[in-house]
């Protein structure tokens, strides 16, 4: 009976959460969490239900940029299925819930402990033969892991090697190819091939304003990019209302203090910061800042990242002094966590030295 219970608040709690109603649908899945017993048992069925909330909990977490909460749900639930028999569908639950935890620690900052994570899902997913998608999970997380590491080169076999399996398995109208497309155009973004990053940014919108239910959440993360990638190409208006209808997403599901509203601050400032806006490109980047600073602390690579632009916003205006306070700040930040050869630090350092 307290399981049947468990079961409908979590129902509950997964459809409130879709429609926008967080703080109660946290609250649901942490009663219905409550009412599920912690059995540790052989048996998938056994554990099959706290599993799932655990699972949903970690997504929430995720969802508003609380890593570390993520990560820690998504070892409960692990830490129960590696008591379980091995089958194909607690190896399908394992891999999925280690990418989740591999992603999370990326985000972090753990670059390291989430390379190990990743490549034990994909070893799992390899040896899973009755579910040839399984393995496009690992890679697209290792392709994420490997561009924010500046591996740009290892970044494009992962995608690539993951949109073939989802075009051989799934079709190519796909929507998980949307998260693919997605990838491959910030991997260009990144590198700075704003005109091939075009293409693929734009395949991902288009799947997400066709999805049936709509998502959202993907849809504004798909926007951004659009947007940072238009910017590249200097057509600043399309990207200033792309990045603002991204904006508006994020702020209406999550309120002004979420991760996601402070990259679309930080994309925003770029470009009125190329088009000479220099006052309202340092207040917006100061936003950023104060938001991501609350949610990822003070030595994360992000936050170097907004340090970066706002010293070239004072040595843009002439605040020589600030401008080299925050280089130097940004480049102690890269060095620590991303290594004195990531593209970002070589870059940080390239800027403290024009400055000099």
């Amino acid at each position: 009976m307290r399981n049947l219970k468990a079961r409908r608040m979590h129902r509950k709690a997964r459809s409130l959460w879709r429609d926008g109603h967080i703080e109660r649908a946290e609250s649901l899945a942490l009663r219905a969490l409550e009412l599920v017993p912690p059995v540790e048992s052989a048996s998938l069925a056994r554990v099959a239900d706290r599993v799932s909330v655990l699972e949903t909990l970690a997504q929430f977490a995720s969802d508003l940029a609380n890593h570390s909460e993520a990560h820690r749900r998504c070892d409960d639930a692990l830490d129960l299925l590696e008591k379980v028999e091995p089958s194909a569908s607690r190896d399908e639950w394992c891999v999925a819930l280690l990418v989740h935890k591999g992603n999370s620690q990326r985000l972090s900052a753990k670059y390291d402990e989430s390379a190990l994570t990743l490549a034990r899902a994909l070893v799992l997913a390899e040896q899973t033969p009755d579910s040839p998608l399984l393995p496009a999970g690992p890679l697209n997380a290792l392709g994420i892991l490997s561009k924010d590491r500046g591996l740009y080169e290892n970044a494009g076999i992962y995608y690539n090697r993951a949109l073939g399996l989802l075009t051989d398995h799934a079709g190519r109208d796909a929507l998980e190819l949307a998260a693919i497309y997605h990838n491959l155009a910030g991997l260009a973004h990144v590198q700075g091939q704003f005109i091939q990053a075009e293409e693929p940014a734009r395949r991902a919108v288009h799947s997400r304003r066709a999805a049936s239910p709509p998502d959202p959440a993907g849809l504004a993360a798909d926007l951004s990019v659009l947007g940072a990638v238009l910017a590249g190409q200097e057509r600043f208006d399309e990207a200033a209302a792309i990045l603002s209808e991204a904006l508006a997403l994020w702020r209406s599901r999550y309120g002004n203090r979420h991760y996601e509203v402070a990259v679309q601050l930080h994309n925003l400032a770029a470009i009125q910061q190329a088009q000479g806006d220099y006052s309202s490109a340092e207040v917006t980047l100061g936003e950023a800042l104060e938001i991501k600073r609350g949610i990822l602390g003070e030595s994360h690579p992000e936050i170097a990242a907004i340090l970066n632009n706002l010293a070239t916003v004072y040595s843009d205006t002439g605040r020589r002094r600030e401008a080299r306070e925050c280089y130097d700040h940004a480049i102690e930040i890269f060095t620590q966590t991303l290594g004195e050869d990531h593209p970002n630090t070589l870059a940080c350092i390239q800027n403290r030295h024009n400055l000099a």
